[in-house]
């Protein structure tokens, strides 16, 4: 089933941390983004890109604030060839809409159903009412590049008639995505790959959603020690529901005396070695495990850039590690290329993966 997303309006556009949210409410109803498309209110297309978008998916989500969904309603009652009705005091829908409510409308224009949506800032999401059928699927492979994934997998994709993509999201992680043919079978596919990569293999799109619904699920508890991050890897752990039950807490110890102050890495070793070094993330995540008594412990530090970088210790060189109360631990030294913003966001993964092969019979099957 190929879903498409349309929003309509500067002032959806222009307001991220809402359009991070219609993102999200989009991606938990249909499993995955899609196609997605931006336009102005005032676009003279608008009407030939609801058509294409229509004519390309199976269902089109509309967001629009109250401001803009008129014209969108008109557009769609246009193009089905129907009038527009007042179905409720806020709503204006097409008089053979399948559904309606204050916050908008689902009509069939041709195969494809479209919800037209209201989407106002600060307020809640209305729910979606395009019903949803998942022929796709993901799943994580650690360890393994996505080239000698993609040989092992193609003998069984034939075998279920499905389709892979796969991308190289860490140097040791990939990410697989399987989609059925006519006639496919998306979840023998992933049973087999599961089989095929025993010890290496974890079903779903998110890491971090792997790593806490685990946790959560065994009864255990996770904390963390950061410092180039500033907190992004406990920001990303904490953005699922019920995961107080498995966080205890996170230390951001940016300048070096913090590190000293709350985890007690040694002045010997901040200038021996550095806080980017092996030694200092090992301080660290036994500081972060003794203060929260934790079952794990999580840590950063690196260079994030654009500046600080040396000759030995380059922009992109971070440190991550995980840590277990039984004494288990595993750390990595990274060098990332990129902007400052996307060498947090891979050190953070890093130390989640960290986790995974410190302990794969845990997070692993």
């Amino acid at each position: 089933m190929k879903n498409a997303l349309l929003i309509i309006g500067e002032d959806i556009g222009v307001n991220a941390p809402f359009l991070d949210y219609i993102f999200c409410a989009y991606k938990r109803h249909f499993g995955e983004l899609g196609e997605f498309r931006f336009v102005s209110r005032s676009d003279k297309e608008l009407p030939f890109i609801i058509e294409h978008l229509c004519a390309r998916s199976d269902s089109l989500c509309i967001y629009a604030s109250s401001q803009n969904c008129s014209v969108a309603a008109k557009i769609l009652a246009t193009l089905s060839g129907d009038i527009l009705e007042l179905k409720s005091p806020q709503t204006l829908a097409p008089s053979r809409a399948e559904k309606f409510s204050d916050d908008g409308f689902l009509i069939k224009l041709n195969q494809t159903y479209v919800n037209l949506l209201k989407a106002d800032a600060n307020q809640k999401l209305p729910a979606i009412d395009i019903k949803t059928q998942r022929d796709f699927g993901y799943f994580h492979l650690v360890d393994i590049d996505e080239e000698s994934a993609k040989i092992l997998l193609e003998p069984l994709a034939k075998t279920y008639e499905v389709q892979i993509y796969s991308s190289q999201i860490l140097s040791n992680l990939a990410l697989i995505r399987v989609e059925a043919n006519k006639f496919g079978q998306t979840s023998g596919f992933i049973n087999g790959a599961k089989n095929l990569f025993s010890g290496k293999f974890f079903e779903g799109e998110d890491v971090f959603r792997h790593v806490a619904s685990t946790l959560i699920a065994s009864g255990l508890k996770l904390t963390f020690a950061e410092s180039c991050t500033a907190g992004l890897a406990a920001a990303k752990f904490g953005a699922f529901a019920g995961v107080s039950a498995a966080f205890n807490g996170s230390l951001v110890t940016y300048a070096n005396e913090m590190k000293r102050d709350w985890l007690g890495v040694s002045d010997e070793i901040l200038q021996t070695y550095g806080a980017v070094s092996e030694q200092c993330v090992m301080a660290m995540l036994k500081g972060a495990l003794k203060a929260s008594e934790s079952d794990f412990s999580l840590a950063i530090s690196g260079i994030a850039g654009p500046d600080g970088g040396s000759e030995a210790k380059p922009v992109g060189t971070v440190f991550v590690g995980a840590y277990a109360k039984d004494g288990e631990c595993m750390i990595e030294r990274l060098n990332l290329n990129g902007d400052r913003n996307y060498i947090r966001e891979q050190s953070a993964l890093a130390a989640y993966v960290c986790l995974l092969k410190l302990k794969p019979r845990i997070f692993l099957a």
